[in-house]
């Protein structure tokens, strides 16, 4: 395991934390009136400017020189909204997270119980497949899965989701966010900014179309899973299964794990170690990401080493990474995140790693109390190489990695390690894309009401570029994402 992938491991478990212990703490008081809601959202969106201008990467990173002015325009985007009530406070962090076009950074709102949610719908639910929004699920008459969506209130569908969606979340020249974020589109969430849709137009799988008005309601938490698998399918426990004989499927929801979790990837590290012969002569290998939002790179290293071998896979990684170098950016808000560091691996029991952290925290010290924006992390890039080793036999079995439109972070180190091996083929949707900062902190807005989101490196010269994604050689554009829907377009790319 490299050093990399360790500390992301160490980070996704301090986060929840953090937030946790928010949330013990006593409720701020909230504004009574319009003009104050207006006064402390123009003071939670200062103060989230000047904190990320503190402690962001990119602000004293020379590869990205636009920075300052993205980050002044999320600040202006974001005052430029007339906040009267709690709602639009929350769409007001939103637009300024939005606006710096990067999941790693930004701000959200964190709105106590006396503020009801809102999620009401006009009784069908859209999705993104290929290049239109079709009806996945409805309870709404005449409304019926598979039917297109063409526009609502005189706006195309694809700028109706310009507007009402990425103005406050994902990001429009994504693809991936299409997909991911796609469920959005006719969703009220209560943002006084997007006024209530109308009526919307449909087509008929037969070509005829028909004008719908929409009945807005509450959305019963019953319909959840089916917002869910609109975009992700059915959710797969962390295992391996043959759901044939001569196909295996490893199911990898997530890669960051609660205790019940941790124990099934140990499970499945040993059934693949296990099964490992049957794996060598199987038709196929599904690696399935569906419903992953990141965490720690960790996970899909060891399932690489497991399946392509450990020397195979570090000699690969190394090589892939050689010119990569690690940037921490050394404000004293990240310096101190990261020294406390130690304490946390300290009690995690992760002694190994203790000199590394240590010495990375030292280093921003220095860093900080010379004057110099960066602590430059050499031995990120390039760990010690390991011990020759009798290698496994080779895994030429056909890989499909099935990737999720919201895959990101560690999800897509994942892709770069498993397309690593010229056996493996992407399937399913677009991917996300991440920018190059990494390692993110929260810090709360002065109303308590919200956290700014920081990253607290860079990678420099990483072989896959800033807001790069991955398109499938298989792609899967229909409205079921279920295993055996993406099982059958495997097997049919097997007969290719």
């Amino acid at each position: 395991m490299n050093f990399r992938a360790f500390f992301l491991w160490i980070a996704c478990f301090t986060l929840p934390t953090s937030l946790g212990s928010m949330a013990t703490e006593s409720q701020p008081q909230l504004p009574n009136n319009a003009n104050d809601w207006a006064k402390l959202a123009r003071q939670d969106i200062e103060a989230a400017y000047q904190l990320t201008a503190q402690n962001h990467p990119g602000i004293a990173d020379p590869h990205n020189p636009n920075f300052r002015y993205l980050l002044q325009q999320a600040k202006t985007n974001a005052l430029l909204l007339d906040v009267k009530d709690a709602y639009g406070y929350e769409a007001a962090i939103d637009r300024f997270a939005a606006s710096l076009r990067d999941g790693h950074a930004g701000a959200y709102a964190t709105l106590p119980d006396s503020v009801p949610t809102i999620r009401r719908w006009p009784g069908f639910i859209v999705a993104w497949r290929g290049d239109a929004f079709w009806v996945y699920y409805s309870e709404q008459a005449g409304v019926s899965a598979g039917m297109k969506l063409l526009s609502c209130d005189g706006q195309s569908a694809e700028q109706l989701m310009k507007t009402r969606v990425f103005a406050f979340a994902g990001q429009a020249d994504q693809p991936g966010h299409w997909w991911s974020y796609g469920r959005r589109l006719l969703l009220d969430d209560g943002n006084p900014f997007n006024p209530v849709l109308q009526q919307c137009q449909l087509q008929r799988p037969d070509g005829a179309e028909l004008t719908v008005a929409l009945d807005w309601r509450a959305r019963p938490d019953a319909v959840l899973p089916q917002v869910d698998a609109s975009t992700n399918g059915d959710r797969l426990p962390i295992a391996l299964s043959w759901p044939q004989d001569s196909v295996a499927w490893i199911a990898m929801p997530t890669f960051s794990p609660e205790p019940a979790d941790v124990k099934r990837y140990e499970q499945l590290f040993v059934d693949i170690q296990q099964q490992r012969p049957q794996l060598l002569k199987a038709k196929a290998i599904v690696l399935d990401l569906r419903h992953n939002q990141g965490g720690s790179s960790y996970w899909s290293m060891r399932i690489a080493q497991e399946l392509w071998g450990k020397q195979r896979v570090e000699h690969l990684h190394n090589a892939l990474f050689s010119k990569t170098k690690v940037w921490w950016y050394a404000s004293a808000g990240n310096t101190a995140y990261v020294q406390s560091l130690y304490g946390v691996m300290k009690a995690q029991g992760q002694t190994e790693y203790l000199p590394w952290i240590k010495s990375v925290g030292e280093g921003m010290q220095k860093a900080l109390q010379t004057g110099k924006p960066f602590y430059i992390d050499q031995s990120e890039a390039t760990p010690s190489p390991a011990a020759a080793t009798a290698q496994p036999a080779a895994l030429t079995t056909p890989v499909y990695v099935i990737m999720p439109g919201q895959c990101a972070s560690a999800c897509l180190d994942a892709v770069d390690v498993f397309r690593m091996f010229a056996n493996t083929k992407l399937a399913g949707a677009t991917s996300s894309a991440d920018s190059t900062y990494m390692d993110i902190r929260v810090q709360a807005l002065p109303s308590g009401l919200g956290q700014v989101i920081i990253p607290t490196k860079v990678f420099v010269d990483r072989p896959r570029g800033n807001g790069q994604y991955f398109t499938p050689d298989v792609a899967h554009h229909l409205l079921d994402w279920s295993s055996g829907s993406l099982l059958q377009s495997i097997l049919q790319d097997l007969k290719r």
